[in-house]
């Protein structure tokens, strides 16, 4: 009644090798998640990050969908110094003209003393109308942020 060895590792390296496509699928949904998410037509994607004298540059494209005007695109980067996490956020408020604009923000971290090293950074960006809280459009990626 018992099952051999052999039949065990088959077993195990075959339901290894299945779940294999599932978390593949939950990869993408999980980078797919910030541009589906939201069910307004704006869109806002971080996707380039460097340091220079410890502060951080980071940049993506943002997209108000039929609004116009100005709306308010909020930044936070969190990533490390030499000893601890450091962290940033910056808010501007952006035009919405239909079509996408590309977007660009240098960050210095909120406490004295601390900077931003090369290294992963998670940029969390989002864009919205401050008197709106439910019609916004955000997205976190974690980056790799380039010395130069």
């Amino acid at each position: 009644m018992g099952i051999s060895v052999s039949a065990k590792a088959v077993a195990v390296k075959t339901a290894r090798w299945s779940a294999v496509p599932v978390l593949a699928v939950a990869a993408f949904a999980v980078a797919a998640g910030p541009a589906l998410a939201d069910s307004s037509s704006a869109r806002v994607s971080a996707d380039s990050a460097s340091v220079f004298h410890g502060q951080v540059t980071v940049g993506g494209v943002y997209e108000c969908g039929q609004r116009r005007g100005t709306e308010q695109l909020r930044v936070t980067v969190i990533g490390q110094d030499r000893r601890e996490q450091v962290e940033a956020t910056r808010v501007v408020n952006v035009n919405c003209g239909g079509s996408a604009h590309g977007w660009r923000l240098t960050l210095g971290t909120d406490r004295r003393n601390e900077q931003f090293t090369p290294g992963l950074v998670r940029v969390e960006a989002t864009l919205g109308d401050s008197r709106d809280r439910f019609d916004r459009a955000s997205t976190t990626r974690t980056l790799f942020a380039r010395g130069i």
